[in-house]
């Protein structure tokens, strides 16, 4: 059996009569059995580790006041910036959201607004959502549950691993998880690059089971595969379909904010969005600092990210070949770290032993204290691209037995 009310087992309305009773004194009216079902699939039916979801949920909710956040207290670059949006409903009446993640500026949008305003943006879509969702049951005579959620990774490039970006969107994806579960009916990833696996690495451990199984990366007639489930009407024609907003604009970005370069004029004077988990170590003059790292798997990424607390720094790296030449992959030069952090990622195509060096070797009288960050990444399994995929239903199949 799915889960959902209109399809439950024995054991399954049992328990969710159970879960009722357990957690009666802290259930709002808006909590139907149809909100208790998506915690109850959340973990299974496992009726503890459900009531422990549902009651964080609840207080949180409360102290949040989620259902009465506004957008008027949002930054106008978020508005403005911050990639996605609805366009529709599929053939069954859900929601239908475009997030072009690809054409996000993420070092422009974490230098212009605070994380906690970016994350109360988020909730406020997810809300919005959830209001949708209700007038479409209104609206159709039947339960509306889930959003399909379309993830357009076109132009997604290695700049868009960088760690305080990455962060914050596994912050909101860890907070829906925990707070609004079981709500993606389905996850269509286009437009993957190649290095789709590493990047997906970093966001996976952040996702349920059951949120990793509904992601589907189409490959390249995903235009013909979204068709299948979203009526051309409510897709815009860069999507395949035939919306358009005012003067003909093939993204509808009326209703989808496409993202794009955050002008500077937006950024916070004197922000720091350096990561939070910067190792401290103290250079002494004329002295280095090595960091080996070998590398098994080609197309592996190296991020990094260094400051100093006062003066310049020397920052390279090279990979070391089998005959022990130093081979540089990127040449060493001094950077100003002191006044701005430097980051970045590096796409490593052979394998081998790579030496990240900090050098402060030029330096006969100043000693330096480094902070610093550095990461190996390599390929990992993630879904695979298809062309023709016949996609698994929204709700798991695990739940047939409970």
């Amino acid at each position: 059996m799915s889960g959902t009310l209109d399809n439950l087992s024995c054991k399954q309305q049992e328990k969710l009569r159970k879960f009722r009773l357990n957690v009666g004194d802290v259930v709002q009216d808006y909590h139907d059995d149809h909100v208790l079902l998506r915690f109850l699939r959340a973990r299974k039916f496992d009726l503890k580790s459900s009531e422990t979801l549902f009651r964080s949920d609840v207080k949180w909710k409360s102290k949040m006041q989620t259902s009465k956040l506004s957008s008027e207290d949002i930054p106008e670059v978020l508005k403005k910036y911050w990639p996605g949006g609805m366009c529709g409903y599929d053939k069954e009446g859900s929601p239908v959201c475009i997030d072009a993640i690809g054409r996000s500026d993420t070092k422009g949008l974490l230098y212009s607004a605070k994380t906690s305003d970016i994350i109360k943006h988020n909730i406020i879509i997810v809300e919005r959502l959830y209001r949708l969702m209700e007038e479409q049951t209104l609206k159709l005579g039947r339960h509306v549950d889930g959003i399909i959620y379309i993830a357009d990774l076109e132009n997604l490039g290695l700049h868009h691993l960088w760690k305080p970006g990455v962060d914050v969107f596994n912050q909101c994806a860890a907070l829906f998880e925990q707070h609004y579960p079981e709500t993606l009916k389905m996850i269509f990833v286009i437009n993957a690059p190649k290095f789709f696996p590493l990047a997906y690495s970093l966001v996976k451990p952040f996702l349920q089971e059951y949120t990793r199984r509904k992601v589907n990366v189409v490959g390249s007639n995903w235009k013909e595969v979204l068709l299948r489930y979203i009526d051309a009407d409510n897709l815009p024609v860069h999507y395949g379909g035939t919306a358009t907003g005012p003067d003909g604009d093939p993204y509808c970005q009326h209703q989808i904010v496409m993202g794009g370069k955050v002008p500077e004029s937006y950024y916070i004077k004197g922000r720091d969005v350096s990561s939070q988990d910067l190792m401290r170590y103290e250079l002494s003059r004329a002295s280095c600092l090595e960091l080996k790292y070998q590398v098994s798997k080609p197309a592996s990424i190296l991020r990094y990210e260094f400051k100093t607390e006062n003066y310049d720094l020397a920052f390279g790296i090279r990979r070391i070949a089998d005959d022990g030449e130093k081979l540089d992959v990127l040449t060493k030069q001094r950077y100003n770290c002191h006044l701005v952090p430097e980051d970045g990622e590096i796409s490593l195509q052979e394998t081998g032993t790579y030496v990240v060096r900090f050098d402060n070797g030029y330096s006969w009288t100043k000693a330096k204290t480094l902070l610093y960050w550095v990461e190996l990444l390599e390929p990992v399994d993630a879904p695979q691209e298809e062309d023709a995929l016949e996609f698994m239903p929204a709700i798991s199949h695990d739940m047939q037995d409970i």
